[in-house]
């Protein structure tokens, strides 16, 4: 069911090469966060918003759990289906209705082993240890079935190399396992410590011996977790790409059903993916900065589209920004 478009990504990590973030990849997003309040923006956490306000089928405002605030544009960054359900009545939503996002096939979910080691494997930072069947376990993943025989499973030791994401002598370990997404067949509570037993036996294939007696902290995390966490249906990459749902056939960065909405995030074009999320946000920055006539200063990076026309407001602001300057 992957279009073949996705070959190309082997190329692409073999061509030019994956890249680590020292201290993690959450570090991007505080460099990020940093970097907005620097420049004036006002970053408000842990005030989780209730709804949006319309006039009409235009978003004027958002309620939060502490307030109600208006604004020029808006971006919604949650997962989507979520957000739709959440966030916008259904009256308002033609194509993304909540009947239509029910009938919309999401991607496959993950069960998430995050473990403190007291050792270093000198071991790859990345591995992948694929089903002897890969076949089977795909049909078991989108048949909502549990791989227990022989799940495939991507381990990260980012350790071997930044050691800074570890206590000296010690050392972290990510594991993914690829799951279907959350089904009422299956109680993740009751298996998944069962579960993880059988994926460190996995992890045995990849050069982690007696990985169990080294384990000084661990977090697991199931489908219903990231359910639980506004992830419809435990989906972490949202949508499924199929070629119905790819590309431009996801929701639209500026959303087409209301008025000064734009989204971000993997359930938009391009889609999901740390880069292409990344991409995501760049893309709806364009969008925004030319709908309200604004030429931002992005050091020389191009602030618009190669193959679309400049919205009217740029090219006249651009004109009078030339003649001024002759």
């Amino acid at each position: 069911q992957a279009p073949s478009l996705f070959t190309i990504l082997a190329y692409l990590e073999y061509e030019y090469w994956v890249f680590h973030a020292k201290g993690g990849l959450g570090t991007i997003t505080e460099r990020m966060g940093e970097i907005a309040q620097e420049m004036g923006v006002d970053i408000r956490l842990n005030e989780a918003v209730e709804e949006f306000l319309f006039e009409g089928k235009t978003v004027v405002g958002v309620k939060t759990s502490k307030g109600t605030y208006h604004a020029d544009r808006f971006v919604m960054n949650a997962d989507f289906a979520t957000g739709m359900k959440d966030l916008i009545p259904d009256k308002l939503r033609k194509r993304w209705s909540n009947k239509k996002l029910d009938k919309k096939s999401y991607s496959c979910s993950t069960y998430m082993l995050y473990l403190g080691i007291d050792k270093l494997y000198d071991l790859p930072h990345h591995q992948i240890y694929a089903a002897k069947d890969y076949e089977e376990n795909l049909r078991e993943i989108s048949n909502n079935e549990v791989s227990w025989g022989d799940p495939s499973v991507y381990v990260q030791n980012a350790c071997i190399t930044d050691p800074s994401m570890a206590p000296e002598g010690h050392s972290t370990i990510y594991v993914l396992v690829p799951v279907s997404n959350q089904c009422p067949e299956i109680n993740w509570d009751e298996i998944k410590h069962e579960y993880r037993d059988v994926i460190l036996k996995q992890m045995e294939n990849l050069g982690y011996h007696d990985l169990k007696d080294h384990i000084v902290s661990e977090t697991i995390v199931t489908p219903d977790d990231w359910a639980s966490r506004d992830i419809y249906k435990g989906a972490v990459f949202n949508l499924a790409h199929g070629l119905d749902q790819m590309l431009w056939r996801r929701p639209q960065n500026r959303f087409e059903e209301l008025e000064r909405l734009y989204l971000v995030g993997g359930g938009t074009h391009p889609g999901s993916g740390l880069p292409t999320i990344i991409e995501s946000g760049r893309i709806t920055a364009k969008l925004i900065c030319g709908d309200m006539g604004i030429i931002p200063d992005w050091e020389g990076q191009e602030t618009w589209f190669d193959d679309l026309k400049k919205p009217k407001a740029i090219r006249k602001l651009e004109s009078q920004l030339s003649q001024s300057s002759a």
